[in-house]
């Protein structure tokens, strides 16, 4: 490929798989420097195939996992994140909550002490101090926005949202200017801030609209700074018990919807117009009123879904006598199942989870604040 003129070289790489380019860094300096360089990195997001694979966390470690579904599905474990403890240099830094937004991830522990944002593929991090007003219940998200300062380049800004007796207040941390301020809007609809995913760049919740008296998707735009209405979700009825909001090869979201006066479960994808198209029904199982967390994911290559559920054991004298053995070992994890197109739901075996996230790799660059300086010049 070396006789290849450069421009031509330059438009294969940008159509291979983050996770199989990130090998080619020690090929040569010359392709070593031109995955770090911003202007391409973007075009190869752009361009580049997703590949999605799953994150796995368990008391408090992430692991990035694949997913087989042939025969008796199973876990791979393909890399395991691990992040020193800016604080205690000789701890590992223990990972609460995470959030997914264009390959990258934002890690925080279970204090709100730590805040860390990371790229598993390129090995970037950036520590981030909290806001003075941090709180443990606080929850942070993570978005994009074309940076008009910058020649238009994508850049990144973290939510912080502080909610108080169904009040919220919000705070925005910026990359470039390494600070956080304090964000004069509101948010008109009632969210459960901790359900949020990212898709095209905007941060979305299933949300309560008290005038329409109906469930929205609600978003958060990192441009403006505010929050609007998305869209509608495929229907809304009282009753409807769990609503799991997730996103699909970063392309599309899903919805998983349980009525409550029905024996069914139902996912939804949109399509390229953004519409709803339900894709899946099934019939819920007898013992579903055990469930006390639904994740979802929905993969739409493979044609299954992973669903993961953990058990709520209420802790009553003589409660133990209806639980059987399997059910005594989950009250520390949960089970995670595969469903596909014929309906035949799988346990799959492997690692043991609190919770999953949809994770796509992606050479996206970590601006440093030395770097932004230097645009800024």
């Amino acid at each position: 490929m070396s006789d290849l003129p450069e421009d031509l070289i330059e438009e294969i790489l940008s159509r291979v798989p983050a996770a199989s380019l990130k090998r080619f860094r020690t090929t040569c300096k010359r392709w070593n420097a031109l995955l770090k360089d911003q202007g391409f990195t973007e075009k190869h997001f752009r361009k580049a195939p997703k590949q999605s694979q799953v994150l796995f966390g368990f008391l408090g470690r992430l692991k990035i996992c694949s997913l087989s579904v042939n025969g008796c599905p199973s876990i791979e474990v393909i890399d395991e994140i691990r992040l020193t403890d800016p604080v205690y240099i000789y701890k590992q830094f223990v990972i609460s909550e995470v959030f997914h937004c264009d390959g990258l991830l934002l890690c925080t522990n279970e204090k709100k002490t730590g805040l860390v944002v990371c790229n598993p593929c390129t090995r970037q991090a950036r520590w981030i101090k909290p806001s003075n007003r941090h709180k443990m219940s606080d929850t942070y998200t993570l978005g994009s926005y074309q940076d008009i300062k910058s020649n238009n380049i994508t850049s990144y800004k973290i939510l912080r949202c502080d909610t108080y007796e169904d009040k919220a207040r919000f705070e925005i941390y910026e990359f470039g200017c390494n600070s956080w301020r304090i964000l004069d809007v509101t948010n008109d609809y009632k969210t459960r801030y901790s359900d949020g995913v990212s898709w095209r760049g905007k941060t979305n919740w299933v949300s309560w609209d008290k005038k329409e008296r109906a469930m929205v998707i609600v978003s958060f735009d990192y441009t403006q700074e505010r929050f609007g209405v998305r869209m509608r979700l495929p229907y809304f009825r009282f009753g409807i018990s769990t609503i799991s909001l997730s996103v699909v090869g970063e392309e599309k979201l899903s919805v998983l919807l349980l009525p409550s006066d029905t024996m069914r479960r139902e996912i939804w994808v949109t399509n390229k117009i953004d519409e709803w198209n339900k894709v899946f029904t099934m019939d819920k199982r007898k013992r579903d009123w055990l469930v006390n967390g639904v994740s979802l994911l929905f993969d739409d290559e493979k044609k299954v879904f992973l669903c993961c559920e953990r058990l709520f054991i209420p802790d009553l004298p003589g409660f133990e006598r209806v639980l059987g053995e399997e059910d005594e070992k989950l009250k520390e994890s949960g089970r995670v199942y595969v469903v596909g197109e014929d309906k035949e739901v799988k346990q799959v075996n492997g690692e043991a989870i609190d919770v999953f996230y949809d994770y796509v790799p992606s050479l996206v660059q970590i601006l440093k604040l030395s770097q932004k300086r230097k645009r800024g010049d």
